[in-house]
């Protein structure tokens, strides 16, 4: 599978000026309208609509769930253009997905991290369907026929589990239903994008519905490989779902689904930076760097209705997929380090749970669960023949190829309770906890390096580790009338301990490569209100999270052939703070116009790092109180939506988005002295626009949109090369724009 060579590029300038001008058009022919009052579109918000959310493993109204939930839903990810998980983060300020990159960063709160190898785990558990994917390179789902995608902020340790330390991004598909129906959707756009998509849903038989989704997309991508001919950055792949409702009986509710998805992406890992003047856009590399994503699951969700209310849930999963990476690790025009990575993940899952019904006092869910995961990794250095002119030692590698790899084993039981009592109407009590033990099994490490310089030379390292972890929650709400609550809890999480396997030289082994569990104590109180007839809604949270024993890269002295030296090696001598206010408002100040904004204050910082700061003048330098890496300490999206009628026919609608964020840094050897700026990633801001008509029936809708409109150049990425520690960075997109056309039936 190749990517096709992107045409020459033209010079784009007055589009963006064509956007705003017909976007300001359209704005100030909507604001004419509504001064003279005119009959709104059908379809138009008068007030902010209910949202639904599982956070607490029941259905329950976002604004009565005592905790910090953003949730943003289809309509919402419609006018975002929004076709991949990691593309939500421009109207979730909390979340961050990095440079959005080939292995898949993920963050909450400013605590991002992601599964880098066979033994170590990402901070953030996405859950699809109840489902948790153990892998971040396969998190970045195709949001195809999602319902809604919910953000569970702070630890989630007493009702998701392991790994939730940071917080839990839970998507939620439509389930098939007795109306027959469905949507068909062409997309095309700039630098060769075009997206088909698919969804039908109908009954089969009595009490069986089903439903069937598909999608392909693809784009040349906007990096340029000016040696090679070819462009980066692209996309080639194509996702299905098909589902399953059986319901033979009005207690019974049996869902099955069955994914996959295939992903080609012609990701860059990063370009050296770019000389004044020049197009930051293309650069020269003798190697294509790209990336194959395999995806597929299936799952068995069952519901009962038992008597007296109470309902038992059975989700019964399996998962599994592939990751083939291949990237130039110095951007040379000449072969210096290609590094490759291969990993095959196959996953369990069971959950059983029981809910009571909600009475007048209480209410509950307890259950049990279970998790087997078994990561394979194999990887290799592979150092071309452009090493024989580097000093030595060099010359040694010059084609000399390293393979490293290993399997990891997991098994995790838990049982876990969660529930609320109401003294009175307007306070309830709310607390659980969930015990959890975890083994890991590290089987079968090598590496072989004939000259153990960058790695070991053995095979057949083992280890194993157990983890026994207990994490409660404690809070309150008060109800101070139906539309308008106060909340404060105390809840702890853990992320997984695990192993380093990217370290393998001797003195790396020495050093230790086995990492503990790190836990969080996570404080955060408050407010969820709707008001002005249901019109205007507010919703504040403030926190303040603990993590101790925070997995971190620091200097360890080892032994080493008599000699003591200082080592880099995976430890749990770090520890972070991050607190901040979180902020969500919606305004309909008149049917069809919606003013919404989302806001995130968050300082996320280490409190203790030790040797964070790198070595500069033969001196190891702390961390300490360095924002921790993709956590800009301002972020926030504003939007403006309006739909009206146009006549009896049509009705249109405009969507104007700007999101901004303060300046972050990709690691914290940012403080350097030497080379730190090379690590800083300056702040930016971004406008996105859509404009289109629909017909009054909702049969269809066209729409114009428009990304990056002021064609901004903005860094995603900034760091130093593997080999020889050049400043390397990667852009963000630039200006996108395009036409989307949909059929409801």
């Amino acid at each position: 599978m190749t990517i096709s060579t992107l045409p020459k590029r033209r010079a784009l300038r007055r589009l963006p000026l064509f956007l705003g001008a017909a976007l300001t058009a359209a704005m100030a022919a909507a604001a004419g309208q509504a001064a003279t009052a005119p009959p709104p579109a059908g379809g138009a918000p008068e007030t902010v609509e209910e949202v639904v959310i599982t956070a607490q493993k029941r259905a329950e109204n976002m604004q009565a769930v005592g905790m910090s939930v953003e949730s943003v839903s289809a309509n919402t990810l419609a006018k975002l253009g929004v076709n991949k998980l990691q593309d939500i983060q421009s109207a979730a300020p909390s979340v961050t997905f990095g440079d959005g990159g080939e292995q898949g960063r993920y963050g909450i709160r400013g605590i991002v991290d992601y599964s880098r190898n066979a033994g170590y785990d990402s901070r953030v558990g996405v859950y699809i369907d109840g489902v948790y994917i153990g892998r971040s390179y396969l998190n970045n789902q195709t949001l195809l026929g999602v319902q809604q995608v919910d953000v569970l902020r702070g630890p989630q340790g007493t009702l998701f589990g392991k790994n939730t330390d940071a917080g839990v991004i839970s998507i939620t598909t439509r389930k098939p239903s007795s109306t027959f129906g469905g949507t068909a959707e062409a997309e095309v756009g700039n630098y060769g994008e075009y997206r088909l998509s698919a969804l039908v849903n109908g009954p089969i038989t009595t009490g069986l519905d089903g439903q069937f989704a598909i999608t392909r997309n693809y784009s040349d991508g906007y990096y340029h490989n000016v040696q090679l001919h070819n462009d980066n950055m692209g996309q080639d792949g194509i996702a299905a779902r098909a589902q399953l409702r059986w319901r033979p009986t009005d207690k019974l509710d049996i869902n099955l689904s069955v994914d996959g998805l295939r992903d080609f992406n012609s990701t860059l890992h990063y370009s050296y930076l770019p000389t004044a003047g020049s197009d930051v856009y293309n650069f020269k590399s003798y190697n294509h760097d790209h990336a194959v994503i395999n995806s597929w699951g299936t799952a068995l969700n069952v519901d009962y209705q038992l008597g007296g209310g109470y309902q038992l849930t059975s989700i019964s999963a399996l998962r599994g997929g592939s990751q083939y990476l291949n990237f130039n690790n110095e951007v040379t025009t000449f072969p210096l380090l290609t590094a490759v990575f291969r990993e095959q993940t196959h996953q369990f899952s069971e959950e059983l749970r029981v809910a009571s019904p909600k009475t007048e006092h209480y209410d509950w869910v307890a259950g049990l669960y279970y998790f087997n995961q078994l990561n394979d990794e194999k990887s290799a250095d592979e150092f071309g023949s452009g090493m024989a002119y580097l000093p030595s030692p060099y010359p040694l590698y010059a084609n000399v190829t390293i393979p490293i790899g290993a399997k990891v084993q997991t098994n995790s039981y838990a049982a876990f309770f969660n529930g609320n009592y109401r003294i009175i109407p307007q306070v309830e009590l709310t607390g659980g906890l969930r015990y959890t033990i975890e083994d890991k099994d590290l089987r079968d490490f090598y590496a072989h390096d004939p000259y153990q310089l960058v790695a070991g030379n053995f095979s057949g390292k083992s280890d194993s580790m157990s983890t026994y972890k207990l994490t409660p929650k404690v809070g309150v709400n008060f109800h101070l009338t139906s539309k308008i609550m106060v909340f404060a809890l105390v809840d702890r999480g853990f992320k997984s301990g695990g192993w380093n396997l990217d370290s393998s030289t001797p003195s790396q082994l020495a050093a230790g490569i086995r990492v503990r569990p790190e836990t969080v104590t996570n404080y955060e109180a408050g407010l969820k209100s709707d008001f002005w007839d249901g019109r205007a809604r507010l919703n504040a949270t403030v926190f303040d999270s603990k993590f101790d024993a925070f997995q971190v890269f620091t200097f360890v002295p080892v032994q080493v052939g008599g000699q003591t030296v200082q080592v880099t090696s995976l430890t749990n001598a770090g520890t972070v703070t991050s607190k901040g206010l979180e902020l969500e408002g919606d305004l309909i100040p008149l049917p069809g116009l919606t003013l919404s904004a989302n806001y995130t204050y968050n300082e996320s910082k280490y409190d203790n790092y030790p040797g964070g700061g790198g070595t500069a003048g033969g001196k190891t330098l702390s961390a300490n109180g360095v924002q921790t890496p993709y956590a800009p300490k301002n972020k926030a999206y504003f939007s403006v939506d309006y739909q009206h009628g146009l006549d009896s026919q049509f009705d249109g609608f405009v969507h104007l988005g700007y999101s901004v964020q303060s300046s972050e840094n990709f690691d914290p050897k940012v403080v350097n002295p030497v080379y730190g700026k090379y690590y800083a990633i300056p702040g930016y801001d971004l406008f996105d626009a859509r404009i289109g008509v629909t017909s009054v029936n909702g049969r269809w809708e066209v729409s114009l949109w428009g990304k990056n409109l002021a064609d901004k150049r903005y860094i995603v990425f900034a760091n130093r090369t593997a080999v020889l520690a050049n400043p390397a960075v990667m852009y963000g997109p630039p200006l996108t724009y395009g036409v989307t056309l949909k059929v409801h039936y």
